[in-house]
């Protein structure tokens, strides 16, 4: 390709992937749909491969098709496939940050000698994946987290621990959420995680490349779960816990299986002695023998039987030993055949011993979605103001595992045990499971309020529970996150359906706060799921769906999920909610470039909210019609709006989004050629900026008091705030790439320029794109470049153009046509310079046009 972008200037991932998606407009910036049929790739691996937030090149395979995408032939592909050599040569950017997630050791672990020493021989042979299989309760877990603690010194780049929960009474966890996980624990912020699997595999196997890391997989439920969850690097080591044999795993992925059997004879008093003491075992030491052998010699219910006999001091082990043969039930602890009733006569003495309060919280926990819970929660389940005494006591009949400080959760056999027993013994479990979703419903809108009070919530009450701030909400966020994803995934199956919509619409300022995407969209469908024949709450998650998307950078998404919204909560009659997704949907209609359809948004909201009386949000809706119609080129109209927005916001002591509007303000002023008062409005934005601490809108504001001082004639002055601007604006992304361009133009620095172009190319900001183009072709002119000067202005154009902003297009016309007669193409020139004016003069511009010096 003779002109256009440079493949050859592509020495990093983030540059090949500008250069790819300003190819994708050279190429006449073809949909999705387009490039599907032209590459013969999926459009999910399509839009993944053009990601700026990517960690990876994309595959030889991938990046072929997009070249097929864009066009370019064969003879045109080699610097594209060199510059994709190049960055596939390129070390992986690894995060700092060392996870090291392993459990506690079990306390009084005993035994299993031989299988430590095959786990230690298979890690000093090099193997790098290792399956722990056998029954429930046989101590895989157990096994694994002790060895993994005494080699754990071996691998000092972290070691993840990973429970898919296989074997839970909720659904798995899925590769894509473990693999979150995992990457997050290296230090990746959740935005940058990209949504797709492969992509996501392609992260994690790039960070692990080098390093020597051990990962512990729990509970696994097939090698499917396993497979992405392998690091990359040849010093790592994966070990799997299931209750599967996985073969799959072995087969074709070069697993080695230890299958775990029970205890043998020797080793199985030995547990017992963990718990009770050498001194009374030795006293009855065939009684030993007969209570292990009838256990089974299974770890879980060998550690469950002498919890019971320490909580009897005065009880022989003989004397158990005819309570648990009564009723002929030796048959119910044969280890063969029904595994989950090998140990239901253990559990059924255990949970006879307990208290009716203790046995009724063991009963109702195995109920509970999630895999665990909090001291409250256990308090709601009972009814009570607190559970502390009952938790104490199936704490220490080792029926309850403290999981952390204040948390408790239950083995998966136990889990079932006790599921059995509610099933049998209560009629009223439902509403003790009503009573704990009403308490996450409750925290989760005091978080809402904390964090997002702007954001409205479907649940009318009035939480008993406050935080005290943004931060304390989102702590109690990260620690409940797993329990409210089973929670509102198992919500309709508990009878409690309504909550799955409930607690998706309540959490959705925590989960905008902290991207966690894939989980956010995941339980956003559930919810939409359940919300069928309910169309406000139908509404309510698809908001929660296109706000999800809007986060994620895929705006098409987002608009197609807002507009279903708006479509819901007007058959709901929920005109504030329709309403208040207008202003969303007009929000990503404008980053579509769909400049007429989100002005239409920001007018039809601005109505409703003058109708009732909401003069904040009338304030915004204005704010965001006058830069809407700004982009337009409505000038006069854009001034008028924006100035009542001003006058809005000081009149409620808005001053902090009044500066916005003046800025906005000073920026129309400029382009209807009033300086002054440019200058004037965009001096009190900075002020107001700068007193709220808003280090952003201030960088902004001086970047266009650079631009004023520069159409002025003023160059110093105009360098001067560029570069304020400059400073303040480190890595804000658009607003940072807005002063670099200026600072480069005013400069006259076209490798700044060029910088700046790559860097809007990269994060898909078309006015920055635009906007640097229109800098470079003036650049170009003055370097005595026409040819150049043609090239830039004329994609400056077709970028504006394609998305709506009438007086950049214009300002690159009126490039375009010097670049014209630069080239001695006098009748180009006399055509486009007359296009100019009549954009131009139909947006009422009259702000400077020419920049003979390219200053």
């Amino acid at each position: 390709m003779s002109t256009g972008p440079r493949p050859d200037d592509a020495h990093a991932l983030d540059e090949l992937i500008a250069q790819l998606r300003a190819l994708k407009v050279w190429a006449g910036n073809p949909s999705l749909r387009q490039m599907e049929k032209l590459s013969g790739l999926a459009r999910s691996t399509l839009a993944d491969a053009l990601n700026p937030r990517r960690k990876t090149a994309p595959t030889l395979e991938v990046f072929r098709g997009l070249l097929r995408a864009f066009s370019v032939t064969e003879d045109e592909a080699e610097p594209w496939l060199a510059a994709w050599r190049r960055v596939q040569s390129e070390p992986a950017r690894v995060p700092a940050a060392v996870p090291r997630q392993l459990p506690a050791a079990v306390p009084g672990f005993t035994g299993r000698a031989k299988a430590f020493k095959e786990l230690t021989a298979l890690l000093e042979g090099g193997s790098r994946l290792a399956v722990v299989c056998g029954i429930p309760g046989v101590g895989k877990t157990a096994l694994a987290v002790q060895w993994a603690h005494q080699v754990a010194s071996r691998f000092p780049d972290g070691q993840l621990y990973l429970d898919l929960r296989g074997y839970s009474s909720g659904p798995p966890v899925t590769p894509d959420q473990a693999l979150a996980l995992a990457i997050r624990a290296f230090g990746v912020p959740g935005e940058e995680i990209p949504l797709q699997q492969d992509a996501m595999v392609g992260v994690y196997r790039s960070i692990t490349s080098d390093k020597r890391v051990l990962v512990m997989v729990d509970n696994a439920p097939s090698a499917a779960h396993v497979r992405p969850l392998v690091p990359g690097g040849p010093g790592c080591l994966t070990v799997v816990t299931s209750r599967d044999r996985l073969a799959g795993l072995v087969a074709r992925d070069g697993a080695h299986r230890l299958e775990l059997g029970v205890l043998t004879p020797e080793e199985a008093p030995a547990v017992v002695i963990s718990v009770l003491g050498a001194e009374r075992v030795l006293r009855e030491e065939r009684a030993v023998d007969e209570l292990v052998r009838l256990c089974g010699y299974l770890p879980l219910a060998l550690r469950i039987t002498a919890a019971n006999l320490a909580d009897r001091p005065h009880q022989t082990i003989a004397e158990l030993m005819a309570e648990l043969t009564a009723g002929d039930r030796l048959t119910a602890l044969e280890v063969e055949g029904d595994e989950d009733a090998a140990v239901r006569t253990t559990f059924d003495h255990s949970y006879a011993a307990l208290d009716p309060l203790a046995r009724k919280l063991f009963r109702r926990m195995g109920t509970a979605p999630g895999p665990e819970l909090p001291a409250r929660a256990a308090a709601a389940l009972l009814g009570r103001p607190d559970a502390d005494a009952a938790l104490r006591t199936l704490v220490t009949a080792h029926l309850v595992e403290v999981r952390s400080a204040g948390r408790y959760g239950l083995h998966d056999l136990l889990r079932l045990y006790a599921r059995e027993r509610c099933a049998a013994e209560e009629s009223d479990a439902g509403e003790s499971i009503g009573r704990l979703y009403a308490q996450y419903l409750d925290l989760a809108v005091a978080a809402a309020r904390a964090v997002r009070p702007d954001f409205s919530v479907l649940a009318t009450i009035t939480p008993q529970h406050t935080f005290a701030n943004a931060t304390e909400a989102l702590q109690w966020f990260d620690v409940e996150r797993s329990t409210l994803v089973t929670a509102i995934e198992r919500a309709e199956s508990l009878g409690q359906a309504p909550m799955a919509w409930l607690l998706t619409d309540a959490l959705r300022g925590c989960y905008w706060l902290r991207r966690h995407t894939a989980e956010w969209l995941a339980v956003a469908r559930v919810g939409l799921a359940a919300a069928a024949q309910h169309p406000g709450a139908a509404a309510a998650m698809h908001l929660s769906l296109g706000t999800a998307h809007w986060g994620a950078g895929d705006h098409r998404a987002a608009a197609t999920h807002f507009e279903q919204a708006v479509e819901f909560s007007r058959a709901a009659g929920d005109r504030f909610r329709e309403f208040s997704t207008l202003g969303n949907l007009g929000a990503v209609y404008s980053e579509l470039g769909s400049l007429d359809q989100a002005a239409d948004c920001f007018r039809r909201e601005l109505t409703f909210y003058g109708e009732i009386g909401d003069t904040a949000r009338r304030a915004r809706s204005l704010g965001n019609l006058g830069l809407t119609e700004m982009r337009l080129g409505r000038l006069v109209e854009a001034a008028a709006d924006l100035q009542l927005a001003v006058e809005l916001r000081e009149e409620i002591g808005e001053t902090r989004s009044a500066a916005n509007s003046l800025g906005a303000l000073g920026v129309v002023h400029r382009y209807l050629g009033d300086l002054d008062r440019a200058a004037h409005f965009l001096r009190r934005a900075q002020q107001l900026n700068h007193d709220h601490e808003d280090r952003v809108s201030e960088a902004a504001a001086f970047d266009d008091l650079a631009r004023v001082h520069r159409d002025a004639g003023r160059p110093q002055e105009a360098l001067r705030c560029a570069e304020q601007a400059l400073s303040l604006a480190k890595g804000s992304g658009r607003v940072e790439i807005d002063a670099l361009i200026t600072a480069a133009a005013v400069r006259g620095s076209p490798d700044d320029l060029r910088q700046a172009w790559r860097r809007a190319v990269a994060i898909g900001y078309g006015h920055g794109v635009a906007d640097a183009l229109v800098e470079l072709a003036w650049l170009d002119l003055a370097a005595g470049d026409a040819d150049a000067a043609v090239r830039d202005a004329s994609q400056a154009h077709e970028r504006a153009d394609a998305t709506g902003q009438s007086i950049l297009a214009g300002l690159a016309l009126v490039a375009l046509t010097r670049a014209y007669e630069a080239h001695g193409d006098a009748a180009a020139a006399s055509e486009t310079g007359l296009r100019a004016d009549e954009v131009l003069t139909r947006a009422g511009y009259r702000g400077v046009r020419d920049r003979p010096n390219g200053l």
